[in-house]
């Protein structure tokens, strides 16, 4: 993570919101029907990241036609 200098109203304001998120962390993990889904979820949106990453190495290997590796002159 990199640091950057933040004003004191910015880590006020960061310190609420992160506050925020700790308290529906923690409801999530007090609901567990509600955590089942929000696991499955994760993973969905982790399935769909891998395969678009697998279609971007994909194309990104494609030599395409007229593209040479010597240098032109």
């Amino acid at each position: 993570m990199i640091k950057v200098s933040q004003s004191k109203q910015e880590q006020q304001l960061q310190a609420e919101d992160d506050a925020r998120t700790m308290a529906r962390y923690q409801e999530i993990l007090g609901d567990k029907p509600r955590m089942n889904r929000a696991i499955k979820e994760a993973n969905r949106q982790a399935s769909d990241l891998n395969k678009r990453a697998t279609a971007m190495r994909n194309a990104a290997s494609i030599k395409t036609s007229g593209t040479s590796s010597k240098k032109r002159k």
